[in-house]
């Protein structure tokens, strides 16, 4: 059995130091929050070749 009647969920975002439910957000701060690209762990510096090639620069 499925239900179909589900509760919207609400996103929240920090902005400016201050944890905030999107809804809330104006126009601009919205268009801003849409822009915004979500960190993965394979995108960052600390995985990978690129990492290992900055260490040995850096030594």
């Amino acid at each position: 059995m499925t239900n179909t009647n589900r509760t919207p969920c609400e996103k929240f975002s920090r902005s400016m130091g201050f944890i905030r439910p999107v809804s809330n957000f104006n126009v601009g701060k919205y268009s801003e929050f849409c822009e915004r690209k979500t960190f993965t762990e394979t995108n960052s510096l600390t995985t990978g070749a690129r990492h290992c090639e900055l260490m040995k620069k850096a030594a």
